[in-house]
Order: structure tokens, then sequence, then C-alpha cells
């Protein structure tokens, strides 16, 4: 059989195949989609390290550098750029789209040539409303009929947070709207899986009452802006504020990272694991929530080269793993995928934000469904922590059961033990002297006070319920014995309903039977009476044990039910052991000289 460090060891290379041929794929047709306009567009760069460059400027400038085809593969740049883009392919007779493959641009001017001069496209989140960009995920516009492609260049101006990194693609109308069906439908998909992993996991949270779900969904719900934002879908939608998403999106880049740590201390449990980095991720936590503020009140740039702390946090996020895999404290295959997803989604995104891989919504999306992916993996990791917790409940009930037949045990062998060892003295006293007179009755009170014995103390007979009938012949010996030593001074009655089928507990009524002679008819002068009814009710039964005894004062009824720990089988415990198994307790009825009646009720449906 293989080890476990084995099986370990084939389930990780098996998630770390399976991610790189999804990647290897995606990254097949990402390079096909980059290079498939590469010939048809040719575009070159300037700096304008002044900023104040006009468009007839830079179309006398000799200072451009040409750049590989049709992505511009530039990274943050603080100084204002201009690109210069030729269309070597351009058919009049078509509907054609210029597309810029960048959601995030916060200012660009582009400058289309016409037959006349130039028609000037603004777009980007700092325009807001008046920007001339069509609905789209990425920034596109409608090449005018009056366009001039003849040895006439497109000028455009840009600027962006997150790196001038685009690529730039003449489409006709059909690509057009068959592309823009792909992205509603894929970022459609990919939205649907996280809102239903963010209500699905916050319904669970709060009905198991786990802090860790509702923390997971912080970070699903800040994974889902972050990709409003950076996918530029919610341009298409037509969604009020999607521009103002783009435009701080820094800002939920940074809230991200802060729920990011704050779900990574729940799920791998740092306090306690990994002491040192709890620590800082303790601080980082702090740490977001005011760079936070910078972004939003202070200065856009600050708070975003302040975000750029949120590489620590995938720092933290790498060593925990590292040290939990070789401590061989994380062994979940589903903790493992989520941290592989996220190691390649942070690679592939610096990749693309400082310009090492154009930018394509190929490579945007693939980004999404990284993201989607990772958060399955934790749900999956989560509904361990269900099972885990079903698993425990399991377990404790099985000691709640064990512990319950043990108490059920002790509890019958306290009652034993507190049977008045003076009546098995007075009990063979009477034997003794009912031997010389009349060896029958004498071998009949043995036979009575054998089967009483047994029934107190049968310790391998420990049922929850016995039938009324099994403990109404228990009181039957017991009454046989008393009636014994006190000869004409006892008389019972049995008012049982003949059909009835009823289970009690153990020792319920015979106790009651015994302070109904002890302190009812003993203390008599003349003979008494107790009746012991059993009836069949619409609701239940109804239980009573009934004497004409000397009653009890009116000022000591409520004291019986008191616990006291020389009262022996009192009815203070009796009183308790009816509210546990029944949640009824028992009804004292007296008056002085008169006589007593204790009653409870078994309600039907507490029945075994």
């Amino acid at each position: 059989m293989r080890s476990e460090s084995t099986k370990f060891s084939m389930k990780i290379m098996t998630i770390i195949l399976a991610i790189s041929l999804c990647t290897a794929f995606v990254f097949v047709i990402y390079f096909q989609d980059a290079n498939k306009s590469k010939d048809d567009i040719s575009m070159e760069i300037l700096k304008d390290n002044s900023g104040k460059m006009t468009l007839s400027d830079v179309k006398d400038s000799d200072q451009f550098v040409a750049l590989p085809g049709n992505s511009s593969k530039v990274g943050y740049s603080s100084i204002r750029l201009w690109f210069k883009i030729k269309l070597n392919r351009y058919n009049a007779d078509e509907i054609n789209y210029l597309t810029i493959n960048n959601p995030l641009f916060e200012d660009v001017t582009i400058y289309l040539p016409t037959s006349n001069d130039y028609e000037i496209k603004h777009f980007g989140y700092a325009y807001k409303s008046n920007s001339d960009e069509i609905g789209y995920v990425y920034p596109a516009f409608k090449i005018p009929p009056h366009f001039d492609h003849n040895n006439q260049y497109i000028y455009m101006t840009s600027k962006s947070l997150y790196g001038q990194n685009f690529i730039v693609q003449l489409v006709n109308d059909d690509h057009f709207r068959k592309t823009s069906m792909i992205n509603v439908w894929v970022g459609g998909i990919l939205f649907g899986v996280l809102v239903a992993l963010f209500f699905y996991h916050l319904v669970t949270g709060i009905a198991i009452k786990n802090k860790t779900f509702i923390k997971y969904c912080f970070f699903v719900f800040t994974t889902l802006l972050w990709n409003a934002a950076t996918t530029g879908l919610l341009n298409i939608t037509g969604f009020k504020y999607a521009n103002w998403i783009a435009e701080y999106s820094a800002g939920i880049g940074i809230l991200m990272s802060l729920a990011i740590a704050i779900f990574m201390r729940a799920i791998f449990q740092t306090k306690t694991r990994f002491p040192k980095i709890d620590f800082c991720l303790k601080l980082l936590i702090v740490y977001f929530p005011i760079t936070l503020l910078l972004f939003l009140f202070i200065s856009k740039e600050l708070g975003a080269f302040g975000a750029g702390a949120s590489s620590v946090v995938y720092v933290m996020y790498f060593m925990i793993m590292f040290k939990g895999i070789r401590n061989k404290i994380i062994r979940s295959p589903q903790l493992i995928t989520a941290w592989l997803l996220c190691i390649v989604s942070v690679i592939l995104f610096y990749l693309t934000v400082f310009g090492m891989l154009p930018q394509s919504y190929i490579m945007i999306y693939y980004l999404f469904f990284l993201s989607c992916v990772s958060a399955i993996a934790f749900a999956l990791s989560l509904a361990e922590i269900i099972n885990d917790l079903n698993e425990e409940k399991q377990r404790n009930q099985i000691l709640f059961e064990n512990s319950e037949i043990q108490s059920r045990q002790f509890e019958l062998a306290f009652i034993r033990a507190q049977m008045d060892p003076h009546f098995v003295h007075n009990t063979l006293n009477v034997i003794e002297g009912v031997i010389a007179e009349n060896k029958e009755k004498a071998g009949s009170l043995v036979n009575d006070l054998s089967h009483y014995l047994r029934n107190i103390f049968d310790y391998s007979n420990s049922e929850r319920y016995i039938s009324i009938h099994e403990e109404l012949d228990a009181v039957k010996f017991y009454v046989r014995i008393e009636q014994a030593r006190f000869p004409d001074k006892i008389f019972v009655n049995y008012d049982i309903d003949p059909d009835i089928q009823l289970k009690v507990p153990r020792l319920v009524i015979q106790p009651l039977v015994e302070n109904a002679i002890k302190h009812g008819i003993r203390k008599r002068k003349i003979a008494g009476t107790v009746t012991i009814r059993a009836k069949e009710l619409e609701h239940g039964y109804l239980i009573a044990v009934e004497d004409d005894g000397v009653g009890i004062e009116e000022a000591d009824k409520y004291n019986l039910l008191e616990y006291s720990p020389n009262k022996g089988i009192g009815l203070a415990h009796i009183n308790a052991r009816l509210k546990a198994e029944y949640g009824t307790q028992l009804q004292i009825v007296s008056e002085k000289g008169k006589g007593t009646a204790v009653r409870f009720d078994v309600p039907i449906k507490e029945q075994p």
C-alpha cells in the first residue's frame, strides 16, 4: 500500500498538472488572439517629458520609437505618452471598430484622421458619462465613414494607474458583436458563480454562527468588485456606476487585500499555527484601512502606491502554505489548489501590469476564471469544516447518550441506596415471628421480600422505562410486606384501566406508595386506605396515589418538592425526574386530617 506521504504528493502533482494544462491551453488561444492583427496594425511610442506637447508637436516629431506590432507593452509611466497607430489593412466598405484592450484607462484622447481634419474621441473613467466610447468591455470606437486611412496615422495619448499596456485591434461589425456576446456570456457565468458562493455561504455562516464563513463572504464580495472593475463587463450592462468602480479600482484592490488577510487568519488558524505570520497579518489589517483612507481622501497615486503592499499578503500566503505543507499541518487538496491558482493569477496580473504580457480580454477573463475557481476551492475547504462540525456533533451525541446511560445507572443506584435498612430489618423480624405460627405465610413473605429486593438491587436491569404493570408488581410486593408488619392497618385499592399500555420510569410510583403508607396511614391510630390510580385520558395518562391518612399542613406542601439530601427518596427527587422526562411535575392535594393525593400526568407524545 502507498504511504500517506506518497498519496499526498500524487495529489499535489495532479493539481499542478491540471493547472498547467489549463494555463497552457489558455496561452495558446491568448497568443493567437494577440497576434491576430499584429501585421494589420503597427504602432510607435513617444514620451512627452514636458507633458505639454500638442498634436501638431507630435505630428512633427521624429522621436517616435517603433513598438512590436499592435501591442504597447508599456507598464506604469508617470509621464505622458503618445502613440502613433497605422492601419495597414482597412476595408472602407465594412463597418469597422477600433478597440483598445484595457478597461482601466483614466484619460485617453484619440485623434482619428478624416478627409477634412481630425475627429477627436475621449474616453476613460475621468470622463464618466461624457466618454465617446461604445458600451463595450474595453474602449471601442466606431470608425467614421469619412475616416482617411491612406498614409494617415491615428494619434493617441493616454494615462492609467495600472500601466498603459494594451492591444489595438481593428474588427468588423460581425466580429465585434460576437466578441461582445462572448464577453457577456463568460462574464455573466463567472459573476453568477461568485454571487452564488457569496449568498450560499452568507446564509450558511449565519445559520451555523461561524465567523469564518462570514469572512469568506467578505473575500468573495471584494473579489467580485475587483473583477467587475478589471474586466470592464459593467460597461456593457450600462451600470450607472461602472466608471466609478473603474476609477476606484485601486481602492477596491486594497479592500480585497484586507479581505484576503482577514480570511487567511481564519481559514489557516494562524493565531495558533503560525503566530509570527499572524502578527504580520494583524499589522496589514491595520495598514490597509489607513492606505484606503489615503487613497480616498488624500491622493489616488499615494493610495495606489500603498496598495503595492498587497503583494506582502501573497508573500504571507506563500509562507503559510510552504510551512504548512512542509510541517504536514496543511493537507487539504482544496486549500493547496486555491493557493496554486492564486500564485498563477498574481504572476500573470503583475506580468500584465508591467507590460511583459500584452493586455488581452482572454487574459483578463482567465484571471477572473482563476479567481472563481480559487473561491470554489476555498468553498470546498469550508465544506470540510461543516463535515468536521457534523462529525464532532455526532461524537458529542454519542458521548451524551453514553453519559445519559451512565446518569440513569447512577440515578437508579442512588435510589436503591436510599432504601431504609430498618425496613429490611423489621421485615425479617416479622418473618421470624410468623415462622413459628404460620410457615406458609412466612414463606410467602420471604418470597415477597425476595422480589422486592431483586427489584431494588437488580443493577443489570437499568432500562429507562418499564411497563406500568411491572412497576405495580413491585408495589404489590412492598404492600404485602407492610400489611404483614402492620396487620389490619393498611388497605390498598388498585384502580387501573385494564387495557392501559403505558411505560413509566423505573421506581417512580413505588416511592409515592411508600410515602403514602409511611407518612399518611401509619401515623393514623386507625386503619387507612391507599388508592393507586392509572387512567388513560384524551391527551395522556393520569397516575395518582391517594390516601386517607393524617394529611399535610398547608405550609409543608411546598417544602416537600424542595430537594434535601436528608430526605432520601423524597417527592422532590421524583418531581425532578418527572420534569426531566416529561416536562410535568407532581401535584399535591392534601387536607389536614383527611388525607393526601399525589398526582402526575404523562403526555401521550412522550411515550417511548
